[in-house]
């Protein structure tokens, strides 16, 4: 095996469990920043940028300057090509192309789209400083329609590089593209930033406002964003580095600091109203703490926070910590954990009357009341709730005040199937928290109720056009549709204020979505305004999945808020971004259209990008259903999307099914895996083929210890399983079936071969013993292509690498051409039309690898 790439974090990998590294002649590979973009690559503005050559880099005759042209009457990009005519006196004639700089040592390939007669050259002419020629490279392609390349290295002197085409008979050339070993294409998908919370409150000059945190990434970070409730003008936008995002924010009603609790870099944040920065306090000290979710305070103006862990790391279960303004974290609100069949505190909300912090927790609901006064006793009242509310994975929202308490629960999803439980609240003589069921209002969506208004709690419903608000009367338990309350959005929270202003007289309920609507209803009046509020800052989002679309784009679809990112091979100038779709766990493009596996609702959506260019969203083609929320196993397969999934929260067991293409209709066979997930999938002939991993959702403990083999034959519409024939596997990571129909897998370090017909392992060799997933495995661990040339490439965990499947076969061994090209990327991997490998990396870009070099080591040994 050989190590042929750098660390993309550090320098040279240390060979692999001893194994010599093979002498490398070529300098250190190096990122380059942004494409190789050479002038008028695809001959659209004629000859620009190009000159006329005799064919072999010198000056044509002069009765041959005139003889190389560009015609529309052949392209493969645009409506224009080069055109060199081979006819006498002139048969062979060359264009060159204007300069690209480079770097002595390091590997280049160019490639053109070619239409000849007979054979056509392409070549690499190196420069030094002074322009003058010091070598050059060259191959040549025979006749018809194909894509030229050619691929050296630099050599010590050269700082520049030309392209030249040359042909001895007539041949048309178009689209021509140039690359460097590694290149860093930055910023796939950029839109404004997406809130995920809210809330309301005061500035330093007492005005209201809205408090909001707009969704970033890791390299463009959340946004705290405070916008003026009357004017609905932002009042200034403070960025959180390191932090992608936020649940949960309030403000202190008694300091006045506004509170933030961030995610990907968990964290709390304290912001004090007028100032440029907000300061980053960091996060609680309880073991394996992972997340920060909602925060709300006591009377004392003492702060409780909610988050999760992950239980694979040590997290013992859901927690409550306790924050005092300038005396910092102070241990947490009862007992660490307060349940531990659940991980998440999803929720929190202080109760005035009953001196008591309520919990709402997942994904295993509890609400667990507990005292802020005296020691917590702390109850969960969670036996009032429905059967089906008991049942559901969440209890996912909560306010209170006036002496009841307003819990949002069930699947979290604003279909229909969340409920708004109501209970009143009170302590006994015996100073014993109680608690009784006033209501629960069916198909209640995020994030639930308004505190208690004047003895009233407002919210919205599901599938009710308008999003009008609902007033529920505590005392007579009645509920009405408040007039002119059509409000549009699904808001972040409903918030009861009163604004300084007799337009505005009383109290005033106000919200304000994820795409930065600002809604106000006044509660006396009925005067409603919806704002779209402008001065949002535009984020780039970090890179979730990728794929080569039919058009040739890489495609990228974004985390969490979703959007979709297309870049052209080699020419990152001919970048699109668009502010549409979901986050996708898996892409792959079939039959013209890019579908994608999305979550949260566990649909197969696909897209073109002339629909997406249009302004339309991704169509939904399916959705699964069955408790599952993660497709990240997807595969195009005769008249099929094959799918296996992930389950949603609070459910045990994943899935695999399939869209039928031509009925457009979609069948689901859950439990067919146990309570396992599937998350890669491959097919040859009339079988397929899915990988499990005992990681049967995103949350949870594993229940089994061994991962099995899917196996699904179409010609009995039948599915069975078996176990991995490698004891300890806990997933299998990856699947691909190479040129020959034998079907290659992945699994925490092994590469096995399986023939499709017989069901034998044919190939069982442990690769990568030094390479280990951790604690919980992630559905998108693993991914392997196979390239044109047969050769079989795959990410895992971030080292991406390759080998050749028929010589492992023949010598019973990947060790003469397995070769590791890089180290630390992003999950995803996919090939252009060229060949070249595209892994995500530093999240919000992509790295394309061209793995020629690598290919021509590995043939040499």
């Amino acid at each position: 095996m050989r190590r042929g790439l750098v660390l993309l974090t550090a320098g040279m990998v240390a060979a692999v469990g001893g194994v010599a590294q093979a002498e490398v002649t070529d300098a250190e590979p190096v990122l380059h920043d942004g494409d190789l973009l050479l002038r008028n690559h695809s001959f659209e503005d004629g000859l620009t940028g190009w000159s006329p050559t005799n064919g072999r880099g010198g000056e044509p005759t002069p009765p041959c300057r005139d003889a190389v042209t560009t015609t529309t009457e052949w392209a493969s990009d645009g409506s224009r090509a080069l055109l060199l005519p081979g006819r006498p006196p002139c048969r062979r004639v060359g264009a060159v192309n204007s300069s690209v700089s480079v770097s002595p040592g390091q590997h280049y390939t160019a490639f053109a789209h070619v239409h000849a007669d007979k054979a056509a050259t392409i070549r690499l002419r190196w420069l030094d400083e002074q322009g003058r020629v010091v070598s050059v490279s060259s191959s040549t392609t025979r006749r018809g329609s194909d894509v030229a390349e050619v691929s050296a290295s630099a050599p010590a002197a050269a700082r520049e590089v030309q392209v030249e085409l040359a042909a001895a008979d007539r041949a048309l050339f178009d689209q021509v593209l140039i690359t460097a070993p590694l290149t860093v294409l930055d910023r796939q998908i950029t839109k404004g930033t997406s809130y995920l919370s809210m809330a309301a409150g005061v500035d330093e000059n007492g005005r209201a406002v809205t408090y909001a945190v707009g969704t970033g990434s890791e390299h463009d970070p959340a946004v705290l964003t405070v916008t003026d409730i009357l004017t609905g003008e932002v009042v200034r936008n403070v960025r959180l580095p390191g932090a992608t995002g936020a649940w949960g924010i309030r403000q202190n009603p008694v300091t006045g600091t506004v509170y933030v609790g961030t995610y990907s870099a968990p964290a709390l944040w304290l912001y004090t109203p007028g100032a440029s920065e907000a300061v980053r306090v960091g996060a609680p000290p309880i073991e394996a703490w992972g997340f920060m979710y909602d925060i709300d305070f006591d009377d004392d103006g003492v702060a409780y926070g909610g988050g999760w862990g992950e239980p694979t790391d040590g997290f013992a279960g859901a927690a409550v910590y306790r924050y005092v303004e300038g005396e910092g974290f102070q241990g947490t609100l009862g007992p660490n954990p307060l349940v531990t069949d659940a991980y998440y505190s999803r929720t929190v909300a202080y109760e005035e009357q009953t001196k008591t912090v309520f919990v709402g927790t997942g994904t295993k609901p509890h609400l667990v009341g507990c005292s802020t006064v005296g020691e917590p006793r702390c109850k969960d009242f969670i036996g009032l709730f429905s059967e089906k509310l008991q049942a559901s994975p969440w209890v996912y929202g909560i306010t209170a005040g006036n002496g009841y308490v307003m819990a949002w629960a069930g699947d979290s999803q604003s279909l229909g199937d969340d409920n708004l439980v109501i209970l009143r609240v009170w302590r006994d003589d015996a100073d014993e928290l109680q608690a009784e069921v006033v209501a629960e209002v069916e198909g209640v969506i995020y994030n639930g109720s308004s505190p208690v208004v004047d003895g009233k709690v407002y919210y919205s419903k599901a599938n009710d056009p308008g999003q009008p608000l609902y007033a529920f009367d505590l005392a007579t338990r009645e509920e009405v549709t408040m007039p002119n309350s059509n409000t549009g959005i699904f808001s972040r929270r409903w918030e009861a204020v009163e604004l300084d202003d007799p337009a505005w007289p009383g109290t005033t309920l106000v919200g304000w979505n994820s795409g930065a609507y600002l809604v106000k209803y006044n509660l006396d009046t009925h005067r409603l305004e919806r704002t779209k509020v402008e001065g949002i800052p535009d984020v780039s989002l970090q890179v979730h999945s990728i794929t080569e679309g039919p058009d040739g784009r890489i495609w990228s679809a974004g985390y969490l808020t979703g959007g979709l990112g297309g870049v052209a091979p080699m020419r990152d100038d001919e970048h699109v971004t668009f502010a549409v779709g979901g986050q996708a766990e898996a892409m792959i493009s079939y039959r013209g259209r890019v579908y994608q596996g999305t979550y949260p609702y566990a649909r197969i959506e696909s897209f073109t990008y002339d629909e997406v260019a249009s302004g339309e969203t991704p169509r939904i083609d399916c959705t699964i259903g069955a408790g599952q929320n993660r497709p990240y196993g997807l595969l195009g397969h005769g008249d099929r999307i094959y799918y296996g999934t992930q389950a949603e929260y609070g459910h045990n067991e994943g899935a695999f099914g399939w869209l039928d293409l031509a009925t457009g209709e979609c069948t689901t066979l859950d439990g067919v895996v146990g309570h396992q997930s599937v998350n890669t999938i491959a097919a040859s002939g009339d079988k397929v083929f899915g990988g499990g991993s005992i990681f049967y959702s995103w949350d949870g403990l594993p229940i089994e210890d061994q991962a099995k083999l899917l196996i699904f034959d179409e010609s009995r519409q039948e599915a069975r399983t078996t176990p991995w024939p490698i004891p300890n596997t806990r997933a299998v990571n990856a699947a691909v079936t190479d040129q020959d129909g034998v079907v290659w897998f992945y699994a925490e370090g092994w590469l096995l071969a399986l023939d499709p017909t017989t069901e034998e392992w044919i190939h069982r060799e442990h690769i990568f013993p030094d390479w280990k997933p951790g604690d919980r495995i992630a559905g998108n661990y693993g991914q392997m292509v196979v390239a044109s040339d047969g050769w079989i490439y795959g990410n895992v965990g971030g080292r991406v690498f390759g080998f050749d499947p028929r010589r492992t076969l023949a010598q019973g061994s990947a060790a003469d051409t397995l070769t590791i090209l890089t180290e630390g990327a992003g999950p995803y991997l996919t090939l252009d039309a060229y060949d070249n490998l595209y892994v995500t990396y530093r999240a919000t870009a992509l790295l394309r690898i061209d793995p020629r070099p690598f290919v021509r080591e590995a043939s040499r040994r």
